[in-house]
């Protein structure tokens, strides 16, 4: 072969990449995705195991232990306490209601206001459900230092608003506040 044919060979740096072979991903961009997966896997495997020892869901036992824990609590106060909007805990405290594991009262002096209590299937609930109680992922995050959790909180809301902003370049499903 001779010099110009060798030439023309060998592509030229910042040519079209070969489409057989997947991009390369920077090890710390690898790192970061298997750290991803193994919290996602975690606190599914741990739900699983939730509704496998009570019958309710995660979300649905950290509700309930909070009730367990402050009886006569508010819905807003329920909400602030797990960080969800008031009306998932309104969702929540129907489902719980429903399955007998919580009861609402009106026992202020205003009727509008209605506390939540456990009732004895809720206890019994929480009494043989598997801890953490509020979850995995909470739990964890709840015994990291203040100051570790202001810079993770810092790059987590970088990771949101780049995924917002892809999401609607992209018009994909929009990301959703759970």
């Amino acid at each position: 072969m001779n010099r110009s044919a060798a030439a023309e060979s060998v592509k030229p740096q910042g040519a079209q990449a070969d489409r057989s072979r997947p991009p390369e991903q920077a090890p710390e961009t690898i790192e970061a995705l298997q750290n991803f997966r193994i919290i996602f896997r975690s606190v599914r495997r741990h739900f699983h195991e939730v509704e496998e020892r009570c019958g309710i869901s995660g979300s649905q036992l950290w509700a309930l232990s909070v009730v367990v824990q402050s009886p006569g609590i508010r819905v807003k106060d329920l909400a602030r306490s797990m960080a969800v909007q008031q009306s998932t805990a309104s969702n929540l405290v129907e489902q719980l209601v429903r399955q007998g594991l919580i009861r609402r009262a009106r026992e202020s002096a205003d009727q509008r206001i209605v506390q939540l209590y456990p009732t004895e299937a809720g206890e019994d609930a929480i009494a043989r459900a598997p801890k953490p109680l509020v979850g995995i992922l909470p739990d964890v995050l709840s015994r990291l230092e203040p100051k570790r959790l202001v810079t993770l909180n810092r790059l987590l809301d970088e990771i949101v608003r780049s995924m917002r902003t892809a999401d609607r370049s992209a018009r994909h499903t929009p990301l959703a506040d759970l």
